[in-house]
């Protein structure tokens, strides 16, 4: 439950970005908040990229709007905090398509069971319908040196997750895809690079699923069979931490 306090902090969010959306539709104005805050992430592979992403986000008409509606996302995220996916919640979804996430204190108590403080460094948590991120976000207030993993059929939300694990310098990744039907759209892997004493967060994206820690590549095995026969459980090629376990266990 949030404290009068905290209320105040999020009253304060959804004004300014109300001002951000002004003569648009919220889902459009978030998606374009995401997408400029991403700009500034985005691993380039040369400086005329680089130059190009800069030029965006200089002569973007609503930078001042941005740069503040942003700072304030960045200090209630302190403490592994989800104020994107509050916006989400609060403008976007309503709750259409089934689109509550979990709540905080649930998220919690879900991380607390998976026993996650006693996880080694580099060792793996995956949520295979992640939403803006939080149960990642959740497990990594309790160990942050894991490698965290998360995917989501939801384009928008999974660049909420991307940036929320940005804020917070996680490394990982997160796939826009199908998770039952193991169809796969989009990925990106998150990362730090140590540079004068500081990480700083940077992500890749990718679209060859070959490349994704989460996909499950089919056996050679399963390849051409229909519903007639058993079907052969998939695993990602890449996984090299611990043992992933089959789609349907």
């Amino acid at each position: 439950m949030q404290t009068v306090h905290d209320m105040k902090e999020t009253k304060k969010l959804f004004a300014l970005f109300e001002q951000y959306a002004h003569a648009q539709s919220y889902a459009a104005a978030f998606s374009t908040l995401l997408d400029h805050f991403l700009i500034a992430f985005k691993y380039y592979e040369n400086e005329e990229q680089q130059a190009t992403a800069l030029t965006q986000l200089t002569t973007y008409h609503k930078k001042e709007m941005h740069v503040a509606l942003l700072t304030d996302v960045g200090e209630l995220a302190e403490g592994f905090n989800d104020p994107l996916g509050e916006l989400y919640e609060r403008f976007i979804s309503h709750g259409k398509n089934g689109q509550f996430f979990t709540p905080t204190p649930v998220a919690s108590l879900m991380a607390l069971l998976l026993s996650i403080e006693g996880m080694q460094p580099g060792q793996t948590v995956y949520d295979p319908a992640c939403g803006s991120g939080r149960m990642l976000l959740l497990a990594a207030k309790i160990n942050r040196h894991l490698r965290f993993y998360g995917a989501d059929i939801d384009e928008l939300c999974c660049k909420i997750a991307v940036s929320n694990m940005l804020l917070h310098s996680l490394t990982g990744e997160i796939a826009h895809m199908d998770t039952l039907a193991n169809s796969f759209y989009r990925g990106y892997k998150i990362g730090t690079i140590l540079k004068e004493g500081y990480h700083y967060p940077y992500y890749v994206e990718f679209a060859n699923p070959v490349e994704s820690y989460i996909w499950l590549q089919p056996s050679a095995k399963s390849k051409g069979k229909g519903f007639d026969t058993q079907f052969e459980p998939t695993r990602s090629p890449l996984m090299s931490q611990g043992v992933q376990g089959d789609l349907f266990d």
